[in-house]
């Protein structure tokens, strides 16, 4: 074997005469290389989401459903998957590879943030990163644009409940109404079906009884007055037209009081029975079942329209970032270069280890013959 004294150009001089010794372990590290690729582990590409949604206007509570585990929950929309399937552009791609987490939670009335990360793995890095792109790509436009699907999702969930109780609503009245032409219930439907609101039509009658209760009083006070003859013709004149509101003589105070005060007798007999045909008492027990639940029905569906209007300000209000990290592990010996890599090192390795020791051999030899 050559000695260290025999200087770089020997050294030199001897591989190149001996060189075609590379070629079997340049198939070797051919070898070696394709055989550690497949050993070596799959492509690890992982980005790793910090994202917080702040609501700048809007009830509390009125953004439950639009949180960060929502935003993690759009991923697993087919819509989602299918514009991810579109970026990659392989229709064939399983999306099922794609292994997405959900990190804690921080959370509160017009604030949530949370960390989501991504993993995907493939023999190949180029496309495990290509892959991870795609879906990082898609999720921050969904999340972060004012009609992505982040938003969008949250207006058609409340939109479909909503209209889900407007449906049930309307069944119901329509079997209500049907039920009440069947016992000839005469009532306002309309008035009566209002879920105890300050406006339905027993309530409005109460308020007109005693509205018209107040008049009597005060006409009754007036006739009293006028009757006792203490006070001057000019003086129970004025009483009289202050109480009816209209000029009055002297002399036809009384009666006018009088006729006023039956009126307002009538009048209030009117309303108490009116509002007895259209009080609970006075239905049937099936059609009084069916009107509770319409009333029932009447209040979950301005429930869920109030909610509906809360959503919508919260869309507009709702403030998205994303911070995104990526990271990238494993399948480096996959890679072409770490193909190169192993082929070039077990070529030139065993390559030199060969020509020096055929050298070697060649002058045991040499000198065997001597």
């Amino acid at each position: 074997m050559p000695g260290r004294t025999s200087g770089l150009e020997r050294d030199l001089n001897l591989v190149r005469r001996r060189a075609w010794l590379f070629t079997p372990f340049f198939l070797l590290g051919l070898l070696a290389a394709f055989a550690l690729g497949s050993f070596a582990g799959k492509a690890n590409a992982v980005a790793s989401m910090q994202l917080q949604t702040v609501f700048h206007d809007t009830i509390a509570g009125g953004d439950r459903g639009l949180r960060i585990p929502e935003a993690k929950a759009m991923t697993d929309d087919p819509a989602f998957q299918k514009e991810v399937m579109d970026k990659i552009g392989e229709p064939n791609f399983d999306y099922s590879r794609f292994v997405v987490s959900l990190g804690p939670v921080s959370e509160g009335d017009g604030f949530s943030s949370a960390i989501i990360t991504l993993a995907i793995r493939d023999p190949n890095r180029a496309k495990a990163e290509k892959y991870r792109q795609a879906w990082v790509d898609v999720f921050t436009q969904e999340y972060t644009a004012p009609d992505g699907m982040y938003r969008k999702q949250f207006i058609d969930n409340k939109q479909a409940v909503a209209t889900e109780a407007e449906a049930d609503y309307q069944a119901a009245y329509k079997q209500m109404k049907d039920l009440a032409a069947s016992k000839g219930v005469t009532a306002p439907l309309d008035q009566i079906a209002l879920n105890n609101r300050t406006n339905n039509i027993v309530a409005e009658l109460t308020t007109q009884e005693a509205d018209l209760q107040n008049q009597l009083a005060q006409v009754e006070g007036a006739l009293k007055v006028t009757g006792t003859g203490k006070y001057s013709a000019a003086a129970v004149a004025a009483v009289a037209s202050a109480t009816l509101g209209t000029p009055v003589t002297a002399d036809a105070a009384a009666g006018a009081l009088d006729v006023r005060a039956e009126s307002l007798r009538a009048a209030i007999a009117a309303v108490q029975k009116q509002r007895a045909s259209d009080s609970d008492g006075s239905f049937d027990p099936e059609f009084l079942k069916a009107l509770d639940n319409v009333r029932a029905l009447d209040g979950l569906k301005q429930d869920t329209y109030d909610k509906l209007g809360n959503a919508k300000a919260a869309v507009v209000s709702a403030q998205t970032t994303i911070d995104t990290s990526l990271a990238f592990s494993g399948g480096l010996a996959g890679s072409l270069p770490g193909k190169v890599a192993v082929t070039l090192a077990v070529t030139l390795v065993f390559g030199l280890i060969a020509i020096y020791g055929f050298e070697w051999l060649s002058q045991v030899r040499a000198g065997a013959r001597d």
